[in-house]
């Protein structure tokens, strides 16, 4: 989209034209001006002349008498009638053009000026939308297969704390089995001992014991080697119990050294799981926001498709015309018919001027028309012409309801710079200096041919030279601060 920079370039160059062209004729005007005025005796209306019946004035002086009123001093330039929106639309599509609205044509704001086939844009998004509709989908299942992984991976700890748990009991249980085990044969091969230390007492006694018989003695050594086979059974189901509680207790061992391992199988697993979940997780979110960037590209070029307008306004140039196929698009350019006033102002002037003036304007298509208007904006660049640097200055102004303002109407503006109300003025020409001072001669009566400090004239009038301070001036008038009253009379001029 452009602002019509083009357009408002061309029309700086007119204005530009237009004031070479004014500035002249204007210099000569007031030249003119000056001359009848200072011949009249002020301007028809801003006060009064005095003459006799023959029209020669008073003693055949002009004379003007002092009277109360406004004055105030003013900026003119020329300038036209500009719009405050400008937009260009420059449509990089291709298809058939529905509709299109021709240069010169007046439209309302939200009217649809340009509208161009968008079939296969649509078709193209549909296939699109599908796709985001599928990474939708996409998103969901990895998000569910990375929340099962957590959960696997909770389960997973969970459990093999529980093996591990289960290991430590068992292994514990083992080596006090085997503890008790080893306790209960130590008790059993002691007492073994024991019963065989007995019999060979009882046998060492016998044979020192005359009395003996062989047949006791037999017994007695019987029984001996009865404890020395009880003593070895013993001391073999000992080791035999060593042994197996000995195996047991390993067992248990490698059993809780087995579930460690596999405890830490299980978690890297688990964990390996949500690290693969996450990545593929963290993939399909970036497939999703790409697809999600596709459809908003895709509804925004389908965008360019129809162009609505902004505002109230008028087409000044168009490149579309109704059922013609384009390829390479074309471009649209509309104003608003929200018009402001554009006048360059010279840079002598410029200071003058400041945003919320009062301006009025007037138009060469109403003549007899005046329009009141404000300084809205003076804008910073400039531009240089034979020498002169010229600045840009909008004026807003009230439209008349019964007067159609065009685009580019030619305007005449004058700025308010100064003014003062109610105070008393007098015609440029009766003002003199002398020394630096300002001077007006009052007309008063006198003896025939004489004068108090000023010339003597006909019929007792003359001329008594008054000092007075004075303010504005409109070029034509000047306020008198002080020096003169309400109703004095001043000579303007002598015949």
């Amino acid at each position: 989209m452009g602002t019509g920079i083009s357009l408002k370039e061309k029309m700086a160059k007119i204005k530009k034209r237009k004031i070479l062209m004014v500035l002249l004729p204007a210099i000569l005007l007031f030249v003119v001006v000056l001359i009848f005025t200072s011949c009249m005796g002020g301007i028809p209306g801003m006060g009064r002349a005095f003459t006799d019946e023959s029209g020669e004035g008073q003693g055949g002086m002009e004379t003007y008498e002092v009277v109360r009123g406004n004055i105030s001093q003013e900026i003119s330039v020329t300038g036209s009638v500009d719009s405050r929106d400008y937009a260009t639309y420059a449509l990089q599509v291709t298809g058939e053009i529905l509709t299109a609205a021709g240069e010169g044509s007046t439209f309302s704001k939200g009217d649809l000026l340009v509208e161009i086939d968008d079939k296969e844009k649509q078709d193209s998004l549909f296939e699109i939308e599908k796709n985001l509709e599928l990474s939708e989908s996409s998103l969901r299942l990895a998000q569910l297969s990375y929340q099962n992984a957590l959960d696997s991976n909770h389960i997973s700890v969970q459990q093999a704390t529980l093996n591990e748990q289960k290991a430590a009991e068992s292994a514990e249980n083992a080596l006090k089995s085997l503890e008790i085990s080893m306790k209960s044969a130590d008790a059993s091969s002691d007492s073994a001992g024991r019963a065989l230390e007995k019999a060979e007492e009882i046998l060492e006694a016998a044979r020192d014991d005359s009395d003996t018989t062989l047949e006791q003695l037999s017994q007695y050594e019987s029984n001996v080697e009865s404890a020395e086979e009880k003593l070895e059974s013993a001391e073999l189901s000992e080791k035999s119990t060593e042994l197996q509680s000995e195996s047991s207790y390993e067992q248990a061992l490698i059993s809780q050294s087995s579930t460690y391992w596999s405890n830490l199988s299980s978690l890297q697993s688990a964990q390996s799981a949500i690290k693969q979940a996450s990545e593929n997780l963290k993939q399909t979110e970036i497939k999703l926001e790409l697809a999600k960037a596709e459809y908003e590209d895709a509804k925004e070029d389908l965008g360019e498709y129809t162009v609505y307008a902004p505002y109230d306004g008028v087409v000044i140039s168009s490149g579309f015309t109704v059922g013609q196929e384009i390829s390479e698009g074309g471009t649209l350019s509309i104003i608003s018919s929200d018009f402001i006033i554009s006048c360059m102002v010279s840079e002598s002037d410029i200071i003058k001027i400041s945003g919320g003036q009062d301006a009025s304007v007037d138009f060469d298509a109403y003549p007899d028309v005046k329009f009141s208007g404000v300084v809205e904006k003076i804008k910073q660049a400039y531009t240089e012409d034979s020498g002169i640097v010229y600045y840009e200055v909008l004026v807003s102004f009230e439209n008349a309801e019964d007067t159609g303002i065009l685009y580019g109407f030619s305007t005449n503006i004058s700025i308010l710079d100064i003014k003062a109300e109610d105070v008393l003025y007098v015609p440029l020409q009766a003002v003199y200096k002398e020394e630096g001072k300002s001077y007006v001669d009052v007309l008063s009566s006198a003896p025939a041919g004489a004068g108090e400090g000023g010339d003597a004239g006909e019929a007792g009038q003359s001329g008594r030279k008054t000092g007075i301070t004075t303010g504005v001036n409109d070029y034509y008038n000047i306020e008198v601060i002080s020096g003169l009253k309400e109703g004095d009379i001043v000579i303007t001029s002598r015949s």
